[in-house]
């Protein structure tokens, strides 16, 4: 039995690392990471040059993870229907606490929480997410923010300097909402 889980351990992180391949179709990619653990909808794309730690990964009908996107694998990775992400967005699944000890500014202790990306979002090319966030129901994350707490529905936000000089994801325009708009899919060819 230990020697079966080893080697399925092993095969787990050889799929994890062949995935990301730009010789490996996206369909071949989301087979892959399902046989590998991951739940991708049939619809969903993750492209290629994905660096993923962990297949504990839940995708829905028509979200797409796109090229050079980061995960740290210590928590599950969520997009809802039609969650849609660019390139080079770092997942930051696990951290730290601050010990204020100027030998040791963290803890040895690590702290995972999932991540979610809800329906209909789109997060923009190098946006990083901490640990915990859910980004609300069709926001719109613009590009290079840090993402450090969950968002409200249908905002559009952007880095900007907070009061004690953080620079943060803050909402900065309320999104329109169209009553019954599902997400589009998208025509594949």
């Amino acid at each position: 039995m230990a020697t079966e889980h080893w080697q399925r351990t092993k095969l787990r992180a050889l799929i994890l690392r062949i995935q990301g391949s730009v010789f490996i179709s996206d369909r071949w990619r989301r087979r892959l990471l399902n046989f590998a653990g991951a739940r991708i909808h049939p619809t969903a794309t993750v492209r290629h040059s994905c660096w993923l730690d962990s297949a504990d990964i839940v995708m829905g009908r028509d979200a797409m993870l796109n090229c050079f996107a980061r995960y740290d694998g210590a928590a599950r990775l969520t997009f809802e229907d039609g969650a849609r992400v660019s390139s080079g967005v770092t997942f930051t699944t696990s951290t730290h606490h601050h010990t204020g000890d100027p030998t040791r500014r963290s803890s040895p202790e690590t702290i995972n929480a999932p991540i979610t990306i809800k329906a209909g979002c789109w997060v923009m090319t190098d946006v990083t997410i901490n640990p915990g966030v859910t980004i609300g129901e069709g926001c719109e994350i613009g590009a290079q923010a840090v993402v450090t707490e969950d968002t409200a529905p249908n905002g559009l936000y952007v880095n900007m300097v907070g009061a004690s000089g953080t620079v943060r994801a803050r909402r900065i325009k309320e999104l329109p909402v169209r009553r019954g708009a599902r997400p589009v899919a998208l025509v594949r060819g």
